[in-house]
């Protein structure tokens, strides 16, 4: 059996843990930055949506590159007409989903009353910009993990998601402060 147990757990709870920490330093960094979301909430009802967003388009991603390479439809080439067919297909779901959820929460928030502290049209462009680049980041690192645990002779099943959830979570409040603070807001 190649993707037996015992190998999971030796591979995987290196990396679980890993991971475990990493999210405690974004944690950190989303405590250290309560003031800013404070001052402007709906960005602060806006995380949640951003992180798991990137996470399921990077996950997506992986997990159909990780079913291309076990059926042989996906070669670990980057050059591989399949890959980029998924990655543009992630990017445009990305683009799309961002604009669409920027949009909704803007208008879900003002009719519930909360302080808006920002237009509409500053919100969409922070919002989505921050959701391209992270679904750019989370992109790349799904398809690297992906490539890389197969190589090896893992299965990228077990390696994608924990990877891609992780970065997502981290670079979302990273990118999130980083363009509050480039706007000016």
């Amino acid at each position: 059996m190649i993707y037996g147990w015992k190998k999971i757990v030796r591979y995987g709870l290196p990396l679980l843990t890993l991971c475990v920490f990493i999210e405690m330093f974004a944690g950190q960094m989303l405590q250290g930055g309560q003031n800013t979301l404070l001052k402007i909430p709906i960005f602060l009802i806006s995380i949640p949506a951003i992180n798991g967003v990137g996470g399921n388009i990077g996950s997506i991603l992986g997990a159909r590159l990780a079913s291309g390479l076990h059926v042989g439809s996906i070669t670990l080439d980057i050059r591989d007409k399949k890959m980029h067919e998924n990655l543009l297909t992630s990017l445009l779901m990305g683009i799309i989903t961002y604009a669409v959820l920027a949009i909704l929460i803007y208008y879900m928030a003002s009719f519930s009353g909360a302080t808006m502290g920002i237009g509409l049209i500053e919100f969409v462009f922070v919002l989505l910009a921050v959701g391209v680049l992270l679904v750019s980041v989370v992109s790349v690192a799904s398809i690297f993990t992906a490539f890389l645990s197969f190589k090896r002779g893992m299965d990228p099943d077990d390696f994608v998601a924990p990877v891609v959830t992780t970065i997502g979570d981290t670079m979302g409040i990273t990118f999130l402060f980083l363009l509050i603070g480039a706007v000016g807001i």
